[in-house]
């Protein structure tokens, strides 16, 4: 028997993790003692699970389509039932709870412990979910003795499902969320509604309210005498009604319309306030009181018109269903009372008080006493077997009625009305109350009266009337007949040039005439509008994307910090690529070797599901191969003799690499064996004619990545020959800044591998004065840094600045004590002092505004000035600067 289980570590991420489609939680078990041996220990959890939530389609789950409903493909093989039961409850549960969240997966599974990932919307709901589902299967594990422990746990249950339901989504939504999951779409509750799908491909629903419904024609349809007054004036037909301001208007409406009337609140819905079937001026007096106060001044008084109540659902002008409405009642066996028969209607779990329940409790109420008295009954009688009992006047799912489905019924006639009704109203999705005696005839043969169009319509009649119809998911359908669910998305991993590809890859898609997003460390542009300058790289910035309605292909930097703390911005992305594992970051955030970061990059590429694209000079990233989930793969390289491209173009695979054309270095696509060149390196600015080799690494990159997205050859070589190193294309990215006496060169270099790069293209340049460096972003994390590019900086440069970002120096483990600012300046200028750097050729300066300033100040014409910092502090210093040089400011 389990006598312990403890839950630690804990860790929720903003966005999806571990292949899973939306947020998750990972989740450390750990038991001691094990299940007593029972062969038929998964039916009796099955059994439990029936008797705690019987089959209810409403939440989408049932102990038939259970643990299986629950887990994700990516779920590992467990050991023993209590692992994945422990998952799939807690992911139920969370369900039950109406939130929106689909699957979940186990990651490892030992005898006494398991690592689960779990989805969630709300924290405490989940990490609650869990506590009860491991307490249910414990106490569902115990001998029939102890029965009453299981009871206990389950009644906890109940008392919990009725504290947090009210966190969670509306009925209507929450079906809609499911519909969309399984359809593979993605849907996301976004503060008060649900999206599914993403940027300009994406639809919004609040309940049964669309993002195209018209705010104009709901406003008409909650007027109930404007609705009545419109589709009168269009020739249909509607009971008579006046509105009414005062008792003495109504009565004298009632008798003007004629026994029997309705009464009802002009702005109210789901049958709150209506009394039909009126027959004298006590019983009006009494119904006008209750509706003035729900409406004062504004109370209906209505023909009423006798036949059966539908519901008529009309989507996108079209009627999808049709329910026949029942006021609630009971049905007499011959033995049983009212009250006894009233009881048993009321046991259905379905049944409860919250007016989101999909059955609504029937009390024996003033109204249902009086219903019982006019049928000459009391709550003892005993009805004749057979006999319909009401209980209810009217017969809204929401007063306590429910419903049967009659959608093959609808004469021709009786549809074109309703969808004439919807039509006239200016609803998208309408819900046309209509009375009529026989659905199955025509209403102008028998009559009828359309008393309402309902903007917003609830659903729960064709729920209970048709479970087996798909309704929401048909809905779904209609909302995206035209369109797909998703836009198309590249996310870019690796350690260096992830803004530049990232950069060049939207430039490339930006040239077709695409409005598409990028987010990097440099910001986030919708287009060529720079929406944020904020280093939302990753899951902010991509969701920023997603959500804009504009953006019709987006582009994510999915840097190591944002994988590990937020997760992925969505279940998966068209194409991915991995450029390169280097030295940077390790040793921090538990990643403590590169193998280790390579394991979390490739979480990237095992979320892309067209192709991905991976450096076939790096053997770390070769190594992720197997990672990659997608068909498609393409190898880069800057020979075409790299022994795994050719291996993989041997065997009909794609590569994009660099090789010898008329003389010239060429970017060259191949297919197998059929090469392709696509256009001469120094075609592409951002190269600068070969000095930059890693610029000529991103583009092939790029270029792989736009062609495997399905853009064009000749618009991708257009797009890459316009790509420069500007503040404009790629801010902070070797930028060459114009307009100044001396050279500047701006980057956002911060690791040994990338500052090498900026020494040996400063060594490369020509400069007829002095080399001078200011490096701002070196060493701020890694005590390390420094002393490994000491001996490289000082070669490249004549004089050396070095400043720092505090916030990251006070962050990093490697600086301790009081100061550890003066710890990371100390330890940079000891490690250049040691490997010969003179000390009048050294400064530090912890205030990097400051350092810059002199910088700047110190550069004497024909001097390079490197700046290594963020763009977003130095591009306002340099055109300020510029201006002053060009007279504009004193």
């Amino acid at each position: 028997m389990i006598t312990k289980l403890d839950f630690t570590g804990l860790k929720f991420f903003a966005g999806c993790h571990a292949a899973l489609a939306e947020k998750t939680v990972r989740v450390d078990a750990r038991w001691t003692g094990s299940l007593s041996p029972l062969a038929d220990r998964e039916r009796r959890w099955t059994d439990r699970l029936a008797a705690l939530c019987p089959n209810d389609p409403l939440w989408g789950i049932s102990a038939q389509g259970f643990p299986a409903d629950c887990l994700a493909p990516a779920s590992a093989p467990a050991v023993g039932l209590f692992p994945t039961w422990l998952l799939a409850l807690t992911v139920a549960l969370q369900r039950w709870a109406r939130q929106p969240v689909w699957q979940g997966a186990v990651l490892e599974a030992q005898a006494n412990g398991c690592q689960l990932a779990l989805p969630y919307a709300h924290q405490q709901v989940c990490t609650q979910a869990l506590q009860h589902a491991a307490r249910l299967l414990m106490a569902w594990s115990l001998g029939p003795e102890r029965q009453a422990e299981a009871a206990q746990a389950e009644r906890a249950v109940h008392e919990w499902l009725g504290q947090v339901q009210s966190l969670g989504l509306a009925p209507s939504t929450l079906r809609f969320f499911a519909a969309a999951r399984a359809r593979g779409m993605p849907a996301v509750p976004r503060l008060d509604h649900l999206q599914i799908g993403q940027g300009c491909h994406a639809q919004w629903l609040d309940s049964s309210f669309t993002g195209q419904t018209s705010a104009l024609a709901t406003r008409i349809a909650r007027s109930k005498p404007l609705t009545q007054r419109l589709l009168a004036n269009a020739g249909l037909p509607v009971p008579a009604q006046v509105v009414a301001s005062s008792l003495d208007m109504a009565e004298a409406a009632a008798l003007k319309l004629g026994w029997p009337v309705v009464i009802k609140p002009s702005n109210q819905d789901q049958g709150l306030g209506v009394v039909p079937g009126i027959r004298d001026l006590a019983a009006l007096q009494l119904a006008f009181a209750a509706a003035d106060r729900l409406s004062p001044g504004q109370v209906i008084v209505e023909r009423h018109i006798a036949g059966a109540d539908h519901r008529v659902l009309v989507v996108g002008g079209r009627v999808r269903a049709v329910a026949l409405r029942v006021a609630g009642g009971v049905t007499g066996d011959g033995v049983r009372s009212v009250a006894e028969l009233l009881a048993q209607l009321n046991a259905d779990p379905r049944r409860g008080s919250d007016k989101r329940s999909l059955l609504i409790r029937i009390e024996l109420d003033a109204q249902a006493l009086s219903c019982l008295a006019e049928q000459g009954l009391t709550p003892d009688g005993v009805p004749a077997a057979g006999r319909v009992v009401a209980l209810r006047r009217i017969a809204n799912i929401s007063t306590g009625g429910t419903a049967h489905d009659v959608t093959a019924a609808i004469h021709p006639d009786n549809r074109a009305l309703a969808e004439r009704a919807a039509r006239l109203v200016g609803l998208d999705i309408a819900g046309v109350d209509l009375l009529c005696p026989d659905i199955g005839r025509s209403w102008r043969e028998v009559g009828a009266g359309i008393c309402e169009v309902n903007a917003q319509p609830g659903l729960r009649p064709h729920w209970l009337a048709a479970p087996a119809h798909d309704i929401n998911g048909e809905i779904i359908d209609w909302l995206f007949q035209s369109r797909p669910s998703r836009i198309p998305t590249a996310a870019i991993t690796g350690t260096n040039g992830k803004s530049t590809v990232a950069r060049m890859l939207h430039h490339i898609w930006r040239s077709t005439g695409t409005l598409a997003g990028v987010c990097t460390t440099q910001g986030v542009w919708v287009g060529d509008e720079l929406v944020s300058t904020d280093n939302l790289s990753g899951h902010p910035g991509a969701q920023m994307l997603l959500n804009d309605p504009a953006v019709q292909a987006a582009v994510f930097e999915m840097p190591r910090k944002g994988l590990l703390v937020f997760g992925h911005p969505c279940e998966r992305y068209d194409v991915a690529a991995l450029l390169n594992i280097q030295d940077d970051h390790i040793g921090v955030d538990g990643v403590n070797s590169l193998a280790q970061m390579a394991e979390l990059k490739a979480q990237v590429l095992a979320r892309a599901h067209e192709a991905v694209v991976i450096n076939a000079d790096d053997p770390l990233c070769l190594a992720m191969r197997p990672r990659a989930l997608a068909a498609r793969l393409v190898l880069v390289a800057r020979e075409g003799r790299n022994a795994a491209l050719q291996a993989h173009r041997e065997a009909g695979g794609e590569a994009i690499f660099i090789a010898a054309v008329a003389g010239e270095r060429w970017a060259v696509w191949a297919s197998g064996l059929v090469q392709t060149p696509l256009l001469p390196l120094s075609a592409i600015p951002a190269t600068l004619n070969g000095l930059l080799p890693f610029n000529e690494s991103n583009a092939l990159f790029a270029m792989a990545l736009a062609r495997v997205q399905g853009l064009d050859w000749a618009a991708i070589v257009d797009a890459m020959s316009r790509f420069q190193n500007s503040p404009i294309h790629n801010p902070g990215r070797y930028n060459l800044i114009e307009g100044l006496p001396f050279q500047l060169l701006l980057d956002y270099s911060h690791n040994p591998d990338g500052v090498r790069e900026i020494c040996r293209v400063a060594s490369q340049m020509v400069v007829r004065g002095r080399r001078r460096l200011l490096a701002v972003e070196v060493g701020n994390r890694h005590a390390a840094h420094w002393p490994a590019l000491a001996s490289d900086v000082a070669a490249a440069f004549d004089e050396v600045v070095v400043s720092c970002n505090p916030e990251f120096v006070q962050k990093s483990p490697d600086y301790a004590g009081d100061d550890p600012v003066a710890q990371m300046l100390g330890r940079a200028q000891q490690a250049l002092l040691a490997v010969g750097l003179v000390p009048d050729a050294l400064r530090v300066q912890a205030d990097r505004q400051v350092a810059l300033q002199d910088a700047l100040a110190n550069a004497r014409p024909g001097d390079l000035l490197v700046v290594l910092a963020d763009s977003w502090e130095v591009l306002p210093v340099l055109e300020r600067l510029r201006q002053r040089l060009a007279g504009g400011l004193p």
